[in-house]
């Protein structure tokens, strides 16, 4: 597992590739023709995600240990977002703004992220949509996906344990603020000095989330390629 999320998400794994050499002749079908198509029935999808989580949905220390929780986050920059950008130059032509070096960029940083998601059941499935247009009525083809409620989505410990603004030491990315390692102390009183979950004194921030429990959803959702239709 990866711990280290910071500017994109990635996904690692094990992939095999085969390349067969093949000839076939791919034609475009419309609607009428997509309908004629016979297959076999749908079929029931499990997913789950799991950050930063042991088996039993808790925080895993191995993986983010108390001396190297900065490895533990998401921190996102946005564009052209310093701290000063008065030395920055803008095209007249076509207003892209090109920053200067002094600028230090600023973050929003989840620390402590986590969490685990298991969706039980997704039917994946073929359906028809029809539209009513005075007397005419137009059929689409469309996927459906299906939910149980009587399989939730379970949600266990997803969220993060503090948010904060964080500033690069200095510009190009020196120092990044993703990884400042601030923490609180005992002067800031026991419950910010004392993490249950990591052992160590909580990260600074102002705001953190936690979201335990199941959701349950039911009924379909069904997705079509709509032209020309006045809903569209």
């Amino acid at each position: 597992m990866y711990k280290n999320l910071m500017l994109s998400f990635a996904l690692a794994g094990c992939s095999v590739a085969f390349s067969v050499p093949t000839m076939a002749g791919l034609e475009q079908l419309d609607d009428g023709q997509l309908h004629q198509v016979e297959a076999q029935a749908g079929a029931d999808i499990s997913l789950k995600l799991t950050l930063n989580h042991t088996a039993d949905a808790m925080f895993d220390t191995s993986v983010c240990p108390p001396d190297q929780l900065q490895y533990c986050r998401l921190g996102i920059s946005l564009n052209n977002r310093y701290h000063d950008d008065s030395l920055d130059t803008i095209d007249p032509t076509t207003g892209v703004r090109t920053a200067s070096t002094t600028g230090r960029k600023e973050w929003l940083v989840f620390k402590g992220i986590q969490g685990t998601i298991n969706i039980q059941k997704i039917m994946l499935d073929g359906a028809d949509v029809a539209f009513t247009n005075g007397a005419s009525t137009t059929v689409k083809a469309a996927i459906q996906l299906g939910f149980d409620e009587k399989l939730p989505i379970q949600i266990r410990n997803f969220g993060f344990q503090s948010l904060s603004l964080e500033r690069d030491d200095g510009s190009n990315e020196q120092g990044p603020g993703y990884l400042h390692t601030a923490q609180y102390t005992a002067a800031d009183g026991a419950f910010d000095a004392n993490n249950p979950l990591t052992g160590s004194a909580r990260e600074r921030g102002f705001i953190g989330m936690n979201v335990h429990g199941n959701l349950a959803i039911g009924g379909n959702i069904k997705i079509f390629g709509c032209d020309g239709h006045a809903r569209c």
